[in-house]
């Protein structure tokens, strides 16, 4: 499989904006968007559903059971265990990082030198990070 051929969805934890601002469990929103190394698509804006107590990170994490990934200004450890627990890699950005500029970054790992956990979900065997590299 071409690393053009496989499509990441991610989730922005945001609260109205298009930067990544949000608290994974306190965000108004998540933006969906699913991308690979020649587009950027947006799916979706969801509400962050709130429930109280501690369920609310597993209840969070449901919601995002369908992306790959989930960009958040900050999570905590029990939070990120269960979003980990539903296949979901989370990433951390603090700098009000705009929406649109962490895809185009991501888009030129993909293109040029994807982690290991990255080329294992686009289907890629070691040799062949190495060959589409």
């Amino acid at each position: 499989m071409s690393k053009n051929h496989f499509q990441f969805t991610i989730a922005f934890a945001t609260n109205g904006g298009d930067v990544i601002d949000g608290h994974f469990g306190s965000c108004t929103q998540f933006d969906i968007y699913r991308f690979d190394v020649d587009s950027i698509l947006f799916v979706e804006s969801r509400t962050a559903k709130s429930v109280e107590g501690i369920e609310k990170n597993g209840v969070r994490a449901d919601q995002l059971s369908d992306c790959d990934l989930l960009f958040v200004a900050s999570i905590g450890g029990p939070a990120a265990a269960k979003v980990i627990r539903h296949g979901i890699h989370p990433l951390k950005d603090t700098q009000l990082t705009p929406v649109y500029d962490a895809l185009k970054r991501l888009q030129n790992v993909l293109a040029t030198n994807p982690p290991p956990w990255m080329a294992k979900r686009m289907g890629l065997r070691p040799s062949a990070i190495l060959e589409a590299g």
